[in-house]
């Protein structure tokens, strides 16, 4: 990136289609603040929203599958103020900063601003969860029925609070790549590529 430039992106997807690699790589290369919502999420189970530096957060590979997570989720489909609550700190953040990477299942929609790249990334269910279970030394079968539970409480989370239809909807993506025959390396790469494309324009 030029000095004196700046760059949003977005990157949106589901769990195992290479979101957080992407994310570290696309920052590193650009020199980009890193915003992880998920981990955000997770820290408002304990923490007060307006505490949490949400530029200082860290990818969170595979708590949402855990016990915890999956209780914290149940929680969450229940009280729906932690899920506004993290929206609300994104898009202030958004609003008041630049050179950003955010990793988000609501920004694509729910931000605004002017220049923001927005980027989908996905993969099928099997592949994601055989991708997540090596990572995590555990079993993919399990891990797809775990994943499948995850999406449906937050496809209706979104649908409730701002009508989204997470999965269905590609309108407001820039960038919508399937990485099922792409290692991680080649998804950074064709990502970046089409970035690149669009700063150009």
């Amino acid at each position: 990136m030029e000095e004196g430039s700046f760059m949003i992106l977005i990157i949106c997807g589901l769990p195992g289609a290479g979101k957080s690699t992407l994310v570290e790589k696309l920052a590193e290369k650009h020199k980009l603040k890193t915003v992880f919502a998920s981990s955000i999420l997770k820290d408002l189970k304990d923490k007060n929203a307006e505490t949490i530096d949400v530029t200082k957060t860290k990818k969170g590979e595979g708590w949402w599958e855990s016990p915890a997570g999956k209780k914290y989720n149940q929680e969450r489909s229940k009280n729906l103020q932690m899920d506004k609550q993290l929206d609300g700190k994104l898009l202030e953040i958004i609003g008041k900063k630049d050179n950003l990477i955010i990793d988000s299942r609501t920004m694509p929609w729910l931000a605004k601003k002017k220049g923001l790249v927005k980027i989908w990334i996905d993969a099928s269910p099997s592949i994601r969860a055989k991708r997540v279970a090596e990572r995590d030394d555990k079993d993919w079968k399990l891990l797809l029925i775990q994943m499948k539970e995850r999406l449906e409480t937050d496809k209706k989370i979104y649908k409730k609070l701002y009508g989204i239809e997470f999965g269905k909807d590609f309108k407001p993506f820039d960038v919508v790549l399937n990485t099922d025959k792409l290692d991680k390396q080649e998804v950074f790469e064709e990502v970046d590529k089409k970035i690149q494309r669009l700063i150009t324009k």
